[in-house]
């Protein structure tokens, strides 16, 4: 019986190992088709628009924001929207897109025809780049 119980510790040990080493293969292909699949596209976001200050101008019904493209590709900028304190979104689309090239800034002249400015009131503006990019900010109008 000694013998029967040394086969059975044996064999125990290397079912053990084999467990081991399986479940090891397994988590390693995970991760590594996980992980490859992830940086074999681009390493982040291809735009990342900010608007780095603004100006919205009762007189002439008009807002200007200066927005800058930290991404690695250029933006092109489609629509802007100006959302008033009642919460009516007034639409400006660009028919020629308004490049932003990677590491620089770009002047926008937002002046929907139908956005009437009030002196002191706050109106929401939202940039949107032709690739769903989008960044928004709240200015008050002077």
């Amino acid at each position: 019986m000694t013998a029967r119980a040394g086969i059975s510790s044996i064999i125990s040990v290397v079912l053990l190992i084999l467990i081991a080493v399986s479940v090891g293969i397994i988590i390693y292909a995970f991760a590594t088709g996980w992980v490859g699949s992830r940086l074999s596209g681009s390493l982040g976001p291809e735009t990342i628009l900010t608007i780095e200050q603004g100006s919205c101008n009762a007189t002439n019904n008009t807002c200007v924001v200066i927005v800058r493209n930290d991404g690695g590709t250029t933006a092109y900028i489609v629509r802007a929207y100006v959302i008033d304190p009642e919460g009516i979104v007034h639409l400006k689309e660009y028919a020629n897109p308004i490049p932003v090239t990677p590491r620089n800034i770009t002047k926008i002249l937002i002046n929907p025809s139908d956005l009437r400015l009030r002196i002191g009131y706050s109106y929401k503006i939202v940039i949107v780049a032709q690739d769903g990019t989008q960044t928004s900010t709240t200015i008050k109008a002077t």
